[in-house]
């Protein structure tokens, strides 16, 4: 991750950036700002260790997840040129990792502790784990990492499979025993066909509040070990609607897809 961004900023750089190139050798110190009201922090680490590949010393008066308020978050010193060239990229960083764990972290303390909130893989190219990443700092799981952190047997799967039993049984042949499979059921009769064929985690597909409230737990009777996912069309800001005491976990595409950046700024002293 640290590496692609050093690369972004030295192709960013290309050749030379001739508005800094004169600057080189002075030292200067400068200060690292939010700009809004408060915000989730999010790409200190990362800010950090680039900071280091371009010899800059920054000392962040936060770490990620915490709460800070406008103002000053974060002193860095070193070369001029460095700093400038490196400016804009660590500012985005900061910017877009907070927005997504400042989201994550106003729909998770809505909860009250009642539901784990969850990302899924609709996380934009190529910066999918500074996403997911962002979302444990604002205090959500980030869900799957990639294909092979869960086997979810999907609609198509389905379709190709030819039905859920034979999908779970086939996949079951195959997997290792350190790994979960996860179904995805659009209608109530699908859920419990999954769990039927020994799904650990049934994920509840478009479904109303109410609907998978109930469905939830009808499945939470007879199958008690079974985790229940709420996923597709869930308005995070109607996240209340959908809490449930049978619902383990519901997963929320837009804490990724949709992005809103938090204001930062460099000024230097």
């Amino acid at each position: 991750m640290v590496d692609a961004i050093v690369e972004l900023i030295r192709k960013d750089e290309h050749f030379i950036d001739f508005a800094s190139y004169p600057l080189r050798g002075k030292n200067v110190s400068g200060e690292i700002l939010l700009k809004e009201p408060s915000a989730v922090v999010s790409g200190v680490e990362i800010v950090q260790d680039v900071c280091k590949r371009f010899n800059l010393t920054i000392q962040f008066s936060c770490k990620d997840g915490d709460v800070v308020k406008k103002g000053s978050v974060a002193k860095i010193f070193g070369d001029a040129y460095n700093l400038l060239i490196c400016e804009r990229t660590i500012l985005n960083v900061l910017s877009f990792m907070s927005g997504v764990a400042t989201k994550v972290r106003n729909i998770v303390e809505r909860t009250n502790g009642k539901v784990k909130i969850a990302a899924t893989r609709k996380t934009i190219p190529f910066v999918g784990e500074m996403q997911k990443l962002a979302v444990i700092h604002g205090g959500g799981d980030t869900h799957r990492l990639n294909l092979s952190d869960c086997a979810m047997i999907k609609d198509n799967h389905i379709k190709l499979y030819g039905s859920v039993s034979e999908a779970v049984k086939q996949v079951k042949k195959i997997l290792s025993f350190s790994k979960k499979i996860e179904v995805e059921a659009e209608t109530e009769q699908m859920a419990f066909e999954a769990c039927e064929a020994g799904a650990d985690i049934v994920m509840l597909d478009n479904f109303s509040p109410q609907e998978a409230c109930r469905v939830a737990k009808a499945l939470k009777e007879k199958y008690p070990h079974v985790l229940i996912e709420l996923s597709g069309g869930v308005n995070p800001d109607k996240i209340e609607e959908y809490l449930c005491e049978y619902i383990d976990v519901i997963s929320i595409g837009r804490l990724t897809s949709e992005v809103k950046y938090i204001d930062f700024s460099l000024e230097i002293e």
